[in-house]
């Protein structure tokens, strides 16, 4: 982390031009974690009938993935700060295409894993690094409100893909669907990351309004540097752990409490709705907020959220409001993930500080569904909402505290 590339230009852009730019990649961002994370919650029935390998395994896919790219995406935080994303993420929508053919193709555990393999190196090249950086680096001082656009439609994968791959594993088959998910990648995201990330043309640059460059925040130390990574770090990772692990088992949780396996999956669909709501939320009326003080109360609804089926496991209410408060909770912090290190670090290296942040959370994230998975298995849906809920207050100490320390230097 002491090694960072010299200061790039951020690149503007004008009004008209963020739309353009953000409306299509959201689509991307949409496609791609409907494709890769929500993937294997879908796939957990038929490839555990065809190939046999059992639930573990198969959520074992989102831990390669996040081990995977915790390895790479400090590089390519580096090359997205120099170069940077379009071409970046051309190359992952061509990996993703790849990473699918190959997954069709499964036989057995390795060939399944070797598909994850791919999409990990794929992740911080179309996902939400890389995705943000472009952000930042075409949006000037509109960022932090472009990448919740950004983010806004990303919210609705699960609902979108889940009933979409449960349908074409009843139409085509799960690796007929994996073969139309690749072609997705290469017939619309490609050409859209060819396209969007073009450089603006010199009439659009002059005719209409320029939004400005984002503003620097002041400088820190490198001691206060260290000491806000660490507490960012820690409040990202934890929240993640919760985040990526638990959506996984909250069909499997409420069918623990006696919920129909119907409600279940009805109630399960209310979080992508949850998380554009927060996201949209936050575009329109985050502003009067720091992002750091964001990101505390997002930290704090999610402890309270996942206790409410404890409080009332039969509660068909309950329920629903355990995954909208969620969903509310992980889908502002997801904004937070992507501006605070914006707003406390800079411009210039914000897809390089992003890309170490991305190490301690990929790893968080990593485990987290096999531990959510082995625990929900082993000891329940009360066992699994107590470890979020313990993650989530530790998370949420960690947010209080980079919030108090560092409210009066976040530049946006």
């Amino acid at each position: 982390m002491s090694e960072l590339p010299r200061p790039a230009p951020v690149g503007r852009l004008t009004t008209a031009g963020l739309f353009r730019i953000a409306a299509p990649l959201s689509v991307t961002q949409m496609v791609g974690w409907g494709t890769t994370f929500w993937l294997p919650s879908m796939l957990v029935g038929p490839v555990g009938r065809e190939i046999g390998l059992v639930p573990e395994i198969v959520f074992a896919a989102v831990t390669v993935m996040l081990l995977v790219s915790a390895v790479v995406a400090p590089s390519i935080g580096r090359l997205l700060d120099r170069s940077g994303a379009r071409w970046p993420m051309v190359a992952g929508s061509l990996i993703f295409a790849l990473a699918l053919v190959v997954l069709s193709q499964a036989v057995g555990t390795s060939s399944y894993l070797a598909a994850w393999v791919l999409v990990g190196i794929g992740t911080p090249l179309a996902l939400s690094q890389a995705a943000a950086a472009a952000m930042v680096q075409r949006a000037g001082a509109g960022a932090r409100q472009a990448i919740g656009m950004l983010m806004l439609v990303g919210g609705l994968s699960s609902t979108v893909f889940w009933p979409l791959a449960a349908w074409l594993d009843a139409s085509v088959g799960w690796r007929g669907a994996c073969l139309v998910f690749a072609a997705i990648h290469i017939l619309v995201c490609l050409p859209i990351h060819l396209i969007a990330l073009a450089r603006p043309s010199r009439v659009e640059s002059t005719v209409d309004e320029v939004i400005p460059s984002v503003p620097e925040p002041p400088a820190l130390t490198a001691a206060e540097r260290r000491h806000a990574f660490i507490l960012m770090a820690s409040a990202f990772s934890l929240t993640g752990f919760v985040s990526w692990g638990l959506p996984l088992q909250i069909v499997e949780i409420l069918k623990g409490y006696g919920h129909s396996v119907a409600f279940a999956i009805f109630a399960g669909t209310l979080m992508g709705p949850a998380q554009v709501i927060a996201r949209l939320g936050e575009m329109i009326f985050g502003r009067r907020l720091g992002i750091l003080m964001v990101g505390v109360i997002s930290a704090a609804l999610m402890p309270l959220a996942v206790m409410l089926p404890v409080l009332g496991p039969q509660s068909p209410v309950l329920a629903c409001a355990f995954v909208i408060g969620y969903g509310l909770a992980a889908g502002a912090m997801t904004i937070v993930r992507a501006v605070a290190p914006l707003a406390l670090f800079g411009a210039a290296t914000f897809a390089t500080m992003s890309g170490w942040l991305a190490v301690p959370q990929s790893i968080a994230f990593a485990i987290a569904p096999m531990v959510f998975a082995a625990v929900m298995r082993h000891w329940g849906s009360t066992a699994t909402l107590v470890v979020a809920f313990g993650a989530a207050l530790c998370a949420l100490a960690s947010a209080i505290m980079l919030e108090r320390h560092y409210r009066g230097r976040a530049a946006v």
